[in-house]
């Protein structure tokens, strides 16, 4: 049996990885999207450990004269036909390519996770020489006798554990759970404690105290790196020392007095880079990257996890690393309730720092995931912007999505649709939909326009006093509706001002007389005397109940065909199109 990869390059070598000789060896002499249902086949076997299959070799153990560019390529299509067909992915332990006395060769390495394997939706057997399908009946069979380990972070594990991480984890444990049973593990021995807890010997015990390491950057004002440190055992990302070492480092390379970082979205940030990285790859590759203004985290990911980028107000999640997530919420260190991605982003708002965003990059087998959580001092501007919007709804969880919207708003309905699910939808179609709101739903371009009063709030001006045809358009509808139902249909020119946020200036009160004309023209409304017009146009146009329905199914729809949060990528100037590098939210 071949158990390492040194192992097997050593016998390739001499000519002697044959496949009846080693047993968990299979050779190719080139890849094919069929040799899938091997590796299905020989995983879904009880029993065997590590299994290679290995390409650019022939049956009799000769080496079959491929090139590096050649092996280059076959890597590529193996990493995409795994993506695509293999399920669970973490059967695929490593896909590598080698040269053999001058000759190319690609091994990938794989073994049973515990579970099923299945290629392209189908589980297969070696039945003899053959590849088969299996029955229901056998994969059922095959279900229940399996120790069902599709969770990387219950894996075993034979290694040597940090007992001071794991003394301070086990406090934390006992502190967060006083009066229950596990207060009583403080006074164990640290392995006694997390026999306790139940990851004794498996990936979680070597996440968290073990070999598992992790990068920790820091740059100047420049974007200069000053420091660049390695470490084992992810729980001192964790711990309340680290969160207070980033604060103290970013506020004295400001040189400002307050704390930098949201502390929530600085804890919650942290902690799910640990209990989402896809650890059978590169060790999850954890990079913490501290710039004074900002903080980036990030780990790599499995590719699906792209349907969680900015989905902010979604609690929508899934980890491969299950076990491992339940020890984190044991001591406190991720929310309890699965809310982590929406108090990251809303505890950024509230503190008045600049959203959240998050970038994916492309990679072969796995995604780089990249939260970047901006600080600095905080920002009064967006902080009145947002006190106004909790006078408007008191629910903060609205408050908070008309905030973001006000964000968001250089995207469209279309695009933002692709960060709500279910949950949020119904009160992201209400703030849409609101009269009162921040924003005006412009649905003839699928545009979100701020209220004239959110514009003087961020202090942005405008250009000229005139109003754009989307704020005219909104500007009508509203009072249309509000004098129609309420006043008879009478308006004063005092109340379209107040209306549009105006002043009483000469010159706001032409401009109240010259849109008063241009809608007299149109046929809108009737002058009554000096300063007092009259609705005359029917309410034809789409009623707000009516609006209301078609946001919400808008939203419904999901992302358009073609597209999704991989493909997407926000940057401060926009939209563009891109081969999925990044995906991300605009800045105010």
């Amino acid at each position: 049996m071949i158990q390492s990869l040194d192992e097997l390059l050593a016998a390739a070598k001499d000519r002697l990885l044959l496949e009846h000789r080693t047993g968990n060896v299979e050779l190719k002499r080139s890849w094919d999207q069929e040799n899938g249902k091997k590796i299905s086949a020989f995983a879904n076997r009880l029993g065997a450990a590590v299994q290679w299959m290995c390409i650019g070799i022939a049956d009799d153990g000769s080496l079959c004269g491929r090139t590096e560019s050649w092996a280059k390529s076959t890597e590529e299509a193996v990493s995409q036909h795994l993506n695509q067909y293999l399920d669970p992915q973490t059967t695929c332990e490593a896909i590598s390519c080698h040269a053999v006395n001058g000759q190319w060769v690609v091994a990938i390495k794989f073994r049973s996770p515990g579970s099923v394997v299945y290629w392209n939706n189908v589980a297969y057997k070696a039945a003899g020489t053959t590849i088969v399908s299996m029955t229901p009946e056998e994969i059922m069979q095959l279900t229940i006798a399996l120790p069902g380990l599709t969770d990387y972070s219950a894996q075993r594990w034979a290694g040597v554990s940090d007992d001071r991480k794991v003394t301070e984890y086990i406090n934390c444990v006992a502190h967060r759970r006083s009066g229950t049973t596990l207060e009583s593990i403080a006074g164990l021995q640290p392995s006694e404690a997390l026999e306790r807890i139940g990851i004794r010997g498996t990936n979680s015990e070597r996440v968290l105290f073990g070999d598992i390491h992790y990068r920790v950057v820091k740059y100047d004002r420049g974007g200069n790196p000053l420091s660049n440190e390695t470490f084992t055992g992810l729980h001192d990302l964790i711990s309340s020392r680290f969160h207070q070492e980033v604060q103290d480092w970013s506020r004295n390379a400001l040189g400002i007095r307050s704390q930098p970082y949201p502390e929530r979205a600085l804890k919650e940030g942290l902690a799910n880079a640990i209990a989402h990285a896809a650890y059978f790859e590169a060790d999850g590759d954890i990079i913490v990257e501290v710039f004074p203004d900002r903080l980036c985290i990030s780990n790599l990911c499995q590719k699906e996890s792209g349907y969680f980028a900015n989905k902010w107000f979604s609690r929508a999640h899934k980890t491969m690393n299950r076990l491992l997530m339940e020890a984190l919420r044991l001591a406190g260190s991720v929310d309890e309730l699965g809310r982590g991605k929406t108090l990251i982003f809303s505890d950024a708002l509230r503190s008045g720092k600049r959203p959240p965003e998050v970038f994916l990059e492309r990679g072969r087998r796995y995604d780089r995931w990249r939260l970047i959580i901006h600080g600095g001092e905080r920002d009064n501007v967006q902080l009145r912007v947002f006190e106004r919007l909790r006078q408007i709804y008191p629910d903060e969880h609205k408050a908070l999505i008309a905030h973001a919207l006000v964000l968001w708003r250089g995207q469209t309905v279309s695009q933002i649709r692709q960060y709500v699910d279910g949950e949020s939808s119904r009160a992201f179609a209400e703030v849409l939909a609101d009269l009162r709101g921040p924003i005006f739903y412009y649905q003839k371009r699928d545009q979100i326009v701020l209220r004239r009063w959110v514009t003087v709030l961020l202090g942005e001006g405008k250009d000229s006093k005139k109003l754009s045809p989307a704020e005219e358009e909104d500007l009508f509808e509203f009072l249309r509706k509000l004098h129609t139902e309420y006043h008879r249909g009478y308006i004063t020119s005092k109340e379209l001002r107040e209306a549009a946020g105006m002043g009483h200036s000469q010159s706001e009160i032409v401009l109240g007389s010259q849109i008063f004309r241009k809608w007299a023209e149109e046929g809108k409304v009737a002058k009554v005397k000096k300063g007092v017009y009259r609705f005359v146009q029917p309410l034809t146009s789409l009623a707000r109940e009516d609006l209301f329905e078609f946001i919400l199914n808008e939203l419904s729809k999901g992302p358009e065909p073609g597209r999704n949060a991989q493909q997407t990528v926000r940057s401060d100037s926009g939209t563009r199109a891109a081969d999925g590098t990044a995906s991300g939210l605009p800045q105010p």
